[in-house]
């Protein structure tokens, strides 16, 4: 009988999956031994190599930040919003005014005038504190609505230019700024007898210390002859310099370098006064190369001290810039007791006392010209026909200056285009009842 045939233990498909199985466990096996070989020898092989091996480990500073829309205030200085000898007064206008082809004073009708120009405009003292935009009809005025005096320094329509749209870096940890703005404003004495503008305001801070330039341009008056009128070259200037500048993440606030700063006047200009212990406080100048440009506008000496009476409005206001315009930076009070009141909300830096605007009027106002036993004088309103486009000198009360600094009669004896625009004045005023009505006599500031 024939023995049976022996049975596969597992058929083919199981026989599969059984050797499956084991490749699968031996591969298992490999990975761990070569995971166990690499734990052995990988910390022999950096042991072995330290001694080797150098590792630089840089620690990136963090980035600079980037600004889009700064804001640049800025008042220039106290006479920049005072009273003038002749014109009213002396205000700012946004834009870049064209020429009034003459030196004589703006009319509303000339259209040379503007509160507002694209990025730029003009902002003032408004009544019970703040801002108000500037007008026509309000650049003269005090934050009350009364006319400014040429014979108080301290009397001011607090005008300011305000520019946005600042573009550039700021490093807060590094103490570095660079932002320029896109726009321009003019800086208007006499009512317009004499005007300048700025252009494109640069700000550049490194180490403390900066500058704010922009590029000048203007017209020159020759006060000694009234129908001399011409257009200045541009070129690039220093407004500001600026010291001990205190850069944060919100902006800044400094008071230029004025104060103890020399000058060499320019040719045909009065000279810089000496200083001495009565006008230390406020003694000083505006940067040269500016002085120097002024020189030919025709307002050299209203940029640095002359010995005048309107010396004390002289000196540089404070700068603020904002990094972001819809958080503007607000400086300290400028009456605080600690040269400058506590820091800003939101920037930080404090802001020096402001000798002229903090000083008190001195002596006693006067009575209006005529027999008076102390000899009290102001200022006479001539007759000035309504059609000529000048305004006339407003009478204005005159304080008794103290013995460190000179009247008002000084004043106009140290400025000669406020002498000729007056005598010129008292000239129309002594020949109007004839002159004027025949037609034959011609004011000197009309076209």
């Amino acid at each position: 009988m024939t023995p049976p045939t022996p049975q596969p233990l597992t058929d083919p498909t199981t026989r599969a999956r059984t050797h499956r199985e084991r490749r699968t466990r031996a591969g298992r096996l490999l990975a761990v031994a070569a995971l166990a070989l690499g734990v052995l020898t990988v910390p022999a092989a950096l042991s072995a190599a330290a001694d080797d091996v150098v590792v630089d480990v840089t620690i990136p500073e963090p980035d600079a930040l980037t600004v889009s829309d700064a804001q640049l205030r800025w008042a220039l200085n106290d006479e920049t919003g005072g009273g003038a000898f002749f014109g009213g007064c002396n205000f700012l206008s946004a834009g870049k005014a064209g020429s009034a082809g003459g030196s004589r004073a703006w009319t509303e009708q000339d259209g040379l005038y503007a509160s507002r120009a694209d990025d730029v405009r003009i902002e003032k003292d408004a009544p019970g504190g703040g801002h108000v935009e500037a007008s026509w009809a309000t650049r003269c005025l005090d934050a009350s609505g009364a006319p400014v005096a040429v014979a108080s320094p301290e009397s001011t329509t607090g005008n300011e230019v305000v520019i946005e749209g600042g573009v550039g870096t700021v490093d807060a940890a590094s103490g570095t700024a660079s932002v320029r703005w896109t726009g321009s404003f003019t800086v208007v004495f006499y009512g317009g007898l004499t005007y300048w503008s700025a252009t494109d305001p640069v700000l550049e801070v490194a180490d403390g210390t900066g500058t704010l330039t922009a590029t000048l341009s203007g017209f020159g008056a020759d006060r000694t002859q009234p129908g001399t009128w011409t257009a200045l070259t541009p070129r690039t200037a220093a407004l500001a310099v600026l010291e001990d500048v205190e850069v944060t993440e919100a902006g800044l606030v400094v008071v230029p370098e004025y104060v103890g700063v020399s000058v060499t006047a320019p040719a045909g200009a009065a000279p810089q006064s000496a200083r001495d212990a009565a006008s230390a406080a406020y003694w000083g100048a505006f940067p040269q190369d500016f002085v120097d440009f002024q020189g030919e506008v025709g307002q050299a000496p209203y940029w640095y001290s002359t010995g005048g009476a309107r010396d004390r409005a002289k000196p540089a206001a404070a700068l603020v810039v904002s990094f972001d315009a819809s958080r503007p930076v607000t400086p300290p009070a400028a009456d605080d007791d600690d040269q400058g009141g506590g820091p800003a909300p939101t920037a930080g830096p404090r802001v020096p006392e402001n000798q002229v605007r903090n000083r008190p009027a001195g002596g006693v106002a006067r009575p209006a010209l005529g027999a008076h036993a102390d000899g009290g004088l102001t200022a006479v309103a001539p007759q000035v026909p309504a059609s000529s486009g000048a305004q006339a000198l407003s009478a204005q009360p005159v304080t008794t200056p103290g013995p460190d600094e000179g009247g008002l009669l000084d004043g106009l004896l140290d400025d000669p285009l406020a002498l000729g625009a007056l005598g010129a004045s008292v000239v129309a005023a002594a020949a109007g009842a004839l002159g004027l009505r025949q037609g034959w006599v011609v004011l000197p500031w009309v076209r």
